[in-house]
């Protein structure tokens, strides 16, 4: 005997929120590394080396598991319609998920530093104040747990917990002028940084991009 379409309705809500649940999931994994890493470099960089390959991995697995259920599941229903959405749910949130999983680093990203602004705003702007009323040149100091470094410009910036590996480093930047925005990367014709050398050398470093977080602070890639 047909199954009734209430019955219909339960079962495919039912197995589309699974589908929906484990995709989900795995969307969310490049999220939570780089939100981390937003606070922890070190072990930002430790979760994406191994958490990425090991969540591309489940994602294989657990796509294939998926649609050949979706197979399966779809011969319980009799309504044509019905049919080809369990059997479309998982490829096409397959496409989905791989299509996300940049932009949702980059959110992790942005959100993380973000958060690690407003949260620390208090300290960074003592930290400012300090500075101007005795300039002097820092490299990675330390002050209430913040770390800091400082470019004597004129005028004075401030990049707040610069953390990398080796030349390769990014940092809260504060930045009254907003010129750290004129990085972006190399200019393929010259083969030089496409922002003027007072911009790309600040901090003795390489200044390769910035983006805009909240008033004078920038979130900044050296390499």
């Amino acid at each position: 005997m047909p199954i009734s379409l209430v019955v219909l309705s339960a079962a495919m809500r039912d197995y589309l929120r699974r589908v929906a649940r484990f995709f989900g999931l795995i969307a969310a994994v490049p999220f939570l590394i780089a939100f981390i890493g937003a606070w922890s470099a070190g072990l930002g960089f430790f979760l994406f080396i191994i958490g990425i390959p090991a969540a591309f991995l489940v994602l294989v697995v657990g796509s294939a598991t998926w649609i050949v259920r979706s197979y399966q599941h779809g011969k319980e229903f009799n309504v044509t319609r019905d049919r080809i959405v369990v059997y479309a749910a998982a490829p096409t949130l397959l496409v989905i998920t791989i299509c996300l999983s940049w932009p949702s680093l980059a959110l992790g990203s942005y959100t993380g530093t973000m958060s690690r602004l407003m949260l620390n705003r208090g300290n960074y702007e003592a930290i400012i104040a300090k500075v101007r009323s005795n300039p002097k040149p820092a490299w990675f100091h330390d002050d209430d747990g913040v770390t800091y470094s400082v470019d004597l410009g004129p005028p004075i910036r401030v990049a707040f917990n610069p953390a990398g590996m080796l030349d390769n480093w990014s940092g809260i930047i504060y930045d009254p002028t907003g010129d750290v925005m004129l990085a972006d990367g190399f200019d393929p014709k010259t083969g030089k940084f496409v922002a003027p050398d007072k911009v790309t050398k600040l901090f003795h470093g390489d200044l390769v991009s910035c983006r805009w977080l909240w008033g004078d602070y920038y979130d900044c890639s050296f390499t």
